[in-house]
């Protein structure tokens, strides 16, 4: 169908003036809220004043792509990413072993429940001996 052959009104020209008008409005919103991430950093990084200024100092805020350090040229410690801290114990324990870890701090799993269950009975059963003792100690008095 021709261009001059299309009709001006009606559901499919409606329909295509929704959608059209959609992807404009995305187009319009994606294209403002780049530029708004863009000033945003600009401030946050401190350069958006700096549009006076000679090349060199504008070198500083550039975004560094290269392996082995972030965005912003600073040396990326991978193994200190890594760690998590218990909150049960406050150990730093590497994230690889922080399950199995927590499950046993915390008494919790297939088999730190048994160990759990077995450190309860023996605390019950030392707590028993201790009033044991006692109640001889003040049969004997």
């Amino acid at each position: 169908m021709r261009m001059e052959e299309m009709p001006l009104s009606g559901p499919e020209n409606s329909k295509s003036e929704a959608l059209a008008h959609e992807i404009y409005s995305d187009l319009v919103d994606d294209a403002c809220l780049g530029l708004c991430f863009e000033v945003h950093r600009a401030v946050k990084c401190g350069y958006f004043f700096l549009d006076e200024t000679d090349p060199d100092s504008m070198k500083d805020f550039e975004i560094v792509d290269q392996p082995g350090v972030d965005i912003f040229g600073q040396v990326y410690n991978q193994w200190k990413n890594k760690e998590c801290e218990c909150p049960n114990c406050s150990r730093s324990i590497a994230a690889s072993r922080f399950a199995p870890h927590l499950e046993k701090c915390l008494g919790m799993g297939r088999n730190s429940s048994r160990i759990a269950n077995r450190r309860s009975a023996n605390s019950i059963n030392q707590f028993l001996l201790g009033m044991g003792e006692l109640i001889k100690l003040q049969n004997i008095a």
